[in-house]
């Protein structure tokens, strides 16, 4: 019994450090305010429904080595009936020419 509840222990140990190893590989904190309000009206006009910014709640971006950067967005937006969503958008933005590419846009879990 005791060498049961070791392996388990043990599994559950290894699952915990893995995942928090890879949840997010290479996204660090961004703090240019401006721009990310900028990119998140940018990805809200691009899905055409309507939506406002309210706030950006949070952001993080992944350097792509060179070529670009994609920003992932979390933010608050409302619609034009008043109703309120918490939603996750990724913006793609090339470096050299600020061409954006919209990669997703979702409600937040």
């Amino acid at each position: 019994m005791r060498t049961t509840n070791l392996l388990l222990a043990t599994g559950v140990i290894v699952a915990v450090v893995c995942a928090a190893a890879t949840t997010t590989p290479g996204w660090k904190s961004s703090d240019d305010g401006p721009k990310i309000d900028e990119l998140a009206e940018w990805a809200l006009a691009e899905m055409k429904q309507g939506l406002r910014l309210i706030s950006v709640l949070r952001c993080e971006e992944q350097d792509q080595g060179g070529p670009g950067i994609i920003y992932r967005i979390m933010l608050d937006a409302v619609n034009s009936t008043g109703g309120m969503g918490h939603f996750t958008t990724y913006v793609y933005e090339e470096a050299a020419t600020k061409v954006r590419t919209l990669l997703y846009f979702g409600i937040a879990r």
